[in-house]
């Protein structure tokens, strides 16, 4: 910048990895203001791609489970898990009788990763004993969603951490846990969002109005529906009876 001069040069600002700040000089220019407000957009958006660059360059090792509500493929690397993809198009046989199931986890390739073996059991789990998955260890998740301080991330943590095996919260709720009750469409964003469904249990979000709403983009609303039942039976028979449920082989 010119003695004088109202005009601002992109040297003038001190750019981090935390994004931008202005040298110690007199700034009151609205050019110059939108010239930081650029600039840190720029630093935000360095960091987002130096993230996914991260993620992409891991060996990541993809196992399947077989469940009662098709195939579960998981795929992962010795940091974490990335996805948990379920399959939207399995019609799963109707939950209507109290009853916990086997799965079995297909042969990977690979040998499974520390996560992708703590994955695997946690879901066995969920289907069999889903009483006793608060005890076991979660996998460690190594997906740029989780990796950055955003609403997103945090809707997701609060609903893993608050929204409990055969509870529900509608997005509205959910929203208010999170800080912001204002931010219900963001909700419903952060759902979308989800790489790692049934661990971090989007299906347990529904709407203000009682019905289920949406999920996999509504081309598996029929696996939410199975999900939200087979909590809701067992829970309900535990607290009846404590007892062990009767365990059926998936067919």
């Amino acid at each position: 910048r010119g003695q004088g001069s109202s005009q601002w040069k992109l040297s003038d600002f001190v750019c981090t990895g935390q994004g931008c700040r202005g040298v110690p000089v007199p700034w009151r220019s609205g050019s110059a203001q939108k010239l930081l407000h650029m600039a840190n957009m720029a630093a935000r958006l360095h960091q987002k791609v130096a993230k996914k660059k991260n993620t992409s360059h891991c060996k990541q090792v993809t196992a399947a489970l077989q469940s009662p509500i098709g195939t579960i493929q998981v795929s992962g690397c010795e940091e974490g898990i990335h996805s948990i993809e379920l399959q939207e198009g399995f019609v799963p046989n109707d939950r209507t009788r109290v009853a916990s199931f086997t799965s079995e986890v297909c042969e990977s390739q690979e040998e499974m990763t520390a996560p992708l073996k703590y994955c695997m059991t946690w879901l066995q789990a969920y289907f069999s004993e889903p009483w006793t998955t608060e005890k076991l260890p979660l996998p460690a998740f190594h997906h740029p969603v989780f990796e950055q301080a955003t609403f997103t991330c945090n809707v997701l943590m609060t609903l893993m951490n608050d929204v409990k095996f055969g509870e529900m919260a509608s997005y509205k709720e959910l929203a208010t846990m999170a800080g912001n009750s204002k931010a219900v469409r963001a909700v419903g964003g952060a759902m979308r969002a989800n790489p790692v469904p049934i661990i971090v249990p989007c299906h347990r979000v529904i709407c203000s109005n009682g019905q289920i709403g949406n999920y996999m983009g509504g081309r598996g609303n029929h696996l939410k529906q199975w999900l939200l039942t087979h909590e809701k039976l067992l829970k309900e028979s535990r607290n009846t009876s404590q007892g062990p449920c009767p365990i059926l082989p998936h067919s």
